[in-house]
Order: structure tokens, then C-alpha cells, then sequence
């Protein structure tokens, strides 16, 4: 008889990555507590948005469509707090392309983290799943929210919304008809690596790096945020995400 276990990672199938969040180079399970300055955090949200798939010669990769996916667009929503329901992490922790994608014979993998303008500013109660989460979107005007990361102590809280900025607009209920100044879409380019090629790993740690994580150095496009916005997008354009 053979055994094939894909649910429990000893086998994935050519057509789809796992993606998995780090601290410090090691998995972290639900509910782990970071120890950051002196003081035990936790993860309140970890969610973002990847499109725009392509290969080393600029095919693009389509996505199969379901809940978490448009044909080009998926949201990884690896949740920390109360995130074991009946043994099962809730989220979604992986990026399923068409089955006649087979990522063996992709040597790069090309992707933006955001949503493309095309996309980003239609209305969400008319978008399908995943654009459709009110708690990734902030209005018609700016678009979604492409990234969502909060953590919380005991004494304080830190958050990091990425999303389009400079988006001219009538109202905060338009969408702009031009794109906006700041797009802050992250392409990246990820060669083969040596090892499987099945997982995309999300460095936490290199996010927040020369970041003292308190409430007033969110990152949520705010006037007064501009330090820590800009530390936080230099540390996106680095080696946040990993292909293994």
C-alpha cells in the first residue's frame, strides 16, 4: 500500500508551496511568546498579499482559484492568537498554483507582495475571496491593506499596515484613476534554491530589525510614522522571504 502524506508535509505536490513564518530561523508554533526587549510578545495578525506570478522568462503562473486565491492574487493568513481549532492551525499557510504548474521546472520565481493597481482599489463587497476581508482593506481610495502585522505585550502593542499611499481621489469612497504615488508594491525575484523548492519562509525577525516594537513605532502610513515606515520597507526590499 502507499502511503502518501501531503497533509502532514512529507509530500507536496509540484504545483504548490508551503509557507511557513520564522523568528530567529525557527518555525514559530502557535502561541509562541518572542522574547523582545526583555518582554514576551505575541502575534495578533500575521496576514499579506502575493500576485503577479512569473517564471525566470516572464510566464506568468496562474493560481487555482478557492477562498484563499484569485487566479493571480493569494492571501497567506498565518494566525498566532487562538489559532488551534480541532488540531488544525486556522488560515491559510500555503499558494496552490494550476495543476499544469510544475514548480520543478521553475529555476525563478517572481512575485510582488500587494495587490496590483487593477485590483487594488474596486470595491471589496463586490470582490471575490480573498479581496473581499474588510480587515484588509482600508478605503476605496488607498486599496487594500497588502500586509498586516500586529504584535502585543502585556504593556503595549505594535502594528504594520503596508499599503498604496498618494492615491489622488474625490473622496475617500473614490477610487483614483491614476496610480498612486507610492505604490509600496515589493517585487521579488527568488532563484532555485539547492534544497526541495517546496516552501516560501516569511523572516519575522529580519522585518523588525532596527525596530523598537512599541505603539509609537507602528507603521500604519500615518504623518508621524515616517522613521519607522521607512526602516520597515528597506528591511522588505532585504531577504524578508526565503525560497528553501
Amino acid at each position: 500500500m502507499l502511503l502518501v502524506l501531503s497533509g502532514c508535509g512529507f509530500f507536496t505536490p509540484p504545483h504548490r508551496l508551503q509557507v511557513e513564518l520564522r523568528f530567529d530561523g525557527r518555525p514559530l508554533p502557535c502561541g509562541t511568546a518572542l522574547s523582545l526587549q526583555g518582554a514576551p510578545w505575541y502575534l495578533e495578525h500575521s496576514k499579506f498579499y502575493l500576485s503577479q506570478w512569473q517564471d525566470q522568462e516572464g510566464n506568468s503562473l496562474h493560481l487555482e482559484n478557492n477562498k484563499w486565491q484569485t487566479g493571480e492574487t493569494v492571501l497567506v493568513s498565518i494566525e498566532q492568537r487562538d489559532c488551534w481549532q480541532d488540531g488544525e492551525m486556522l488560515g491559510n499557510h500555503r499558494v496552490v498554483f494550476d495543476a499544469d504548474v510544475d514548480l520543478a521546472d521553475v529555476q525563478q520565481l517572481q512575485f510582488v507582495l500587494g495587490i496590483p493597481f487593477a485590483q487594488n482599489h474596486h470595491n471589496p463587497l463586490a470582490q471575490p475571496s480573498p479581496l473581499n476581508l474588510s480587515s484588509m482593506f482600508w478605503t476605496w481610495q488607498s486599496g487594500h491593506k497588502f500586509a498586516r502585522f500586529e504584535l502585543k505585550s502585556v504593556a503595549d502593542s505594535w502594528a504594520f499596515h503596508l499599503g498604496s499611499t498618494g492615491c489622488a481621489a474625490d473622496s475617500a469612497m473614490r477610487a483614483p484613476a491614476e496610480a498612486c504615488e507610492q505604490p509600496n508594491l515589493l517585487a521579488f525575484s527568488l532563484q532555485r534554491p539547492k534544497g526541495k523548492g517546496e516552501t516560501l519562509v516569511f523572516h519575522l525577525d529580519r522585518l523588525i530589525e532596527g525596530i523598537r516594537v512599541s505603539q509609537e513605532n507602528s507603521c500604519t502610513f500615518h504623518p508621524n510614522e515616517t522613521a519607522s515606515c521607512e526602516q520597515l520597507l528597506s528591511n522588505l526590499r532585504q531577504s524578508v522571504i526565503e525560497w528553501i
